[in-house]
């Protein structure tokens, strides 16, 4: 992107009392040594003002047996072709915060019903979002190689390692339908990173049990 050899190091910097240097540290440490520092969110930024890695190929009414009427949103990866869901309840106010449930497709849990999998996530997911007062947001965001369900069986692949590679769509998705403050549906509480870079914030959780925090 900046036209340079694409090599690059991933140190960290520590303090002079051993802990891990953060930005304020950074920004000092810099300036002594005469370095420039470029944030992750900054580099996201960036990259979702100048570049778009997914687009809308359908949009249509869709009824759930688990979540009732909806609206359905086909995307598109620019990235590897993969296709990706979002079904939308109610609409969305940039305004309001909007529950969301991003759900990396699992074949064996989603479909056949993994024992030790989570196979009640998605209907009990879309009970809550379609029994939701405001608007509503479930992305499924699907496995686009041809052999992910051996890969993952195999131990190839974990679903954190799928997870991160599908973060930066399932933000640009959400993007698109206008979300900016979410409720995050989840049985986790994951700490995604540089969120602002996309221009999203998490302003609640609420577990897949429907206690809100």
């Amino acid at each position: 992107m900046a036209g340079l050899t694409p090599a690059g190091v991933i140190c960290e910097i520590m303090n002079d009392d051993g802990t891990m240097a953060r930005m304020p540290d950074l920004i000092a440490f810099g300036q002594l040594h005469g370095l420039k520092i470029g944030t992750i969110a900054d580099l996201i930024a960036h990259r979702r003002r100048t570049e778009r890695h997914v687009h809308r190929t359908l949009e249509a009414p869709f009824e759930s047996v688990h979540g009732g009427s909806c609206r359905l949103v086909l995307y598109r990866s620019e990235i590897d072709g993969a296709e990706h869901v979002a079904l939308v309840h109610g609409r969305i106010e940039p305004g309001k915060p909007t529950l969301v449930r991003m759900h990396q497709v699992d074949f064996a849990a989603d479909v056949l019903g993994q024992v030790q999998g989570r196979a009640t996530h998605v209907p009990e997911a879309l009970r809550q979002i379609g029994a939701n007062e405001g608007a509503g947001v479930m992305v499924f965001l699907r496995e686009p190689g041809l052999t992910g369900l051996a890969d993952r069986l195999q131990g190839v692949v974990s679903s954190s390692d799928r997870a991160l590679k599908a973060y930066g769509i399932g933000a640009q998705i959400l993007l698109d339908l206008g979300v900016q403050a979410m409720v995050l549906l989840s049985s986790t509480r994951p700490e995604p990173t540089a969120l602002e870079g996309y221009g999203l914030q998490i302003v609640g959780w609420r577990s897949l049990g429907g206690a809100p925090s």
